[in-house]
């Protein structure tokens, strides 16, 4: 989609599995930006929205980067587990009737990617890649893919989906079957809610991945959940190196983001062999990689 003079008036919004952030756009530039905890019904996540945007002005389109994929302006977990609600919810035609003006559908991984992908391309501190891989590791695993300048959707918006493509490497409790219906797959293990459940598994008590860093930089328990977990990751980077052969593969998302997975991913591709390596890097945009490539992807 071409990027033209920016609209006055943008609702950016980014829907994970436990979030939803929302930015106020007045000509491409963020005037403020909220933060909801992700509701589990559908009454409840329109309700957020309604929360989200109190006191702003009526936008002239909304841009969504949302978790799942999204086929006919209806969003679907890929992982049912991950949000149920998100089973063919009508989220185009919800935001339609809200707001009364057009509304831009993306998966969050992809328009991720398309945000990394573009700040590289404008940045004069590096050279910018033709093909790019994005792996955000949060809540769940997922990811966007441009190849050749290109950002790839795919027939029913699956494009990229990393975090359910299989992988050799399981996770340490032996919970091996995933949410989206097939066994082994990356998000199983280096998810954070892949890491909660492994560390609530191993140590007996109820821990998040959060908590999990912490333990690890003195516990070698918690450390080797950690370590399998960024083998797992190397592994499919691996495998998608072999296929696609990027130039850049980068890593976001709050567990990727955290102090040492990222030295840990590199340290296990490291033990490829050469045609299976790639440079890894760390989102440029933290957190915000969706609402950005959304910004971005919107613009007439």
């Amino acid at each position: 989609m071409p990027i033209n003079k920016p609209i006055d008036m943008l609702l950016a919004i980014d829907v994970g599995g436990t979030k939803i952030a929302a930015a106020w756009v007045s000509k491409g530039q963020i005037i403020e930006r909220r933060q909801q905890p992700m509701a589990t019904d559908p009454a409840g996540f329109l309700e957020a929205i309604n929360q989200l945007v109190l006191g702003w002005p009526a936008p002239e389109r909304v841009a969504v980067a949302a978790t799942g994929y999204i086929d006919g302006g209806k969003v679907y977990s890929v992982n049912q587990h991950i949000i149920e609600f998100w089973d063919g919810f009508p989220l185009g035609r919800h935001l339609n009737t809200r707001f009364a003006c057009p509304v831009v559908l993306m998966n969050d991984g992809q328009a991720a990617a398309w945000g990394e992908y573009l700040i590289r391309k404008t940045s004069t501190s590096s050279i910018a890649p033709e093909s790019l891989l994005f792996i955000t590791l949060s809540t769940g695993v997922g990811g966007g893919l441009v190849l050749h300048q290109q950002l790839r959707i795919g027939r029913q918006g699956l494009a990229g989906h990393v975090g359910h493509t299989t992988i050799s490497r399981g996770p340490v409790d032996g919970d091996v079957q995933c949410g989206c219906g097939r066994c082994d797959c990356l998000e199983k293990v280096a998810s954070g809610t892949a890491l909660a459940r492994q560390a609530s598994a191993v140590f007996g008590r109820r821990i998040d991945s959060k908590e999990l860093f912490t333990m690890a930089q003195t516990n070698p328990e918690a450390e080797a959940i950690i370590d399998n977990a960024a083998m797992a990751v190397a592994e499919a980077i691996s495998n998608f190196q072999m296929m696609l052969d990027v130039d850049e593969v980068v890593i976001g998302g709050s567990v990727g983001l955290a102090d040492g997975m990222l030295q840990r991913i590199r340290q296990a591709l490291a033990q490829a062999p050469s045609l299976a390596q790639v440079p890894v890097t760390a989102a440029l945009l933290g957190a915000d990689a969706g609402l950005a490539g959304i910004m971005q992807w919107s613009q007439d």
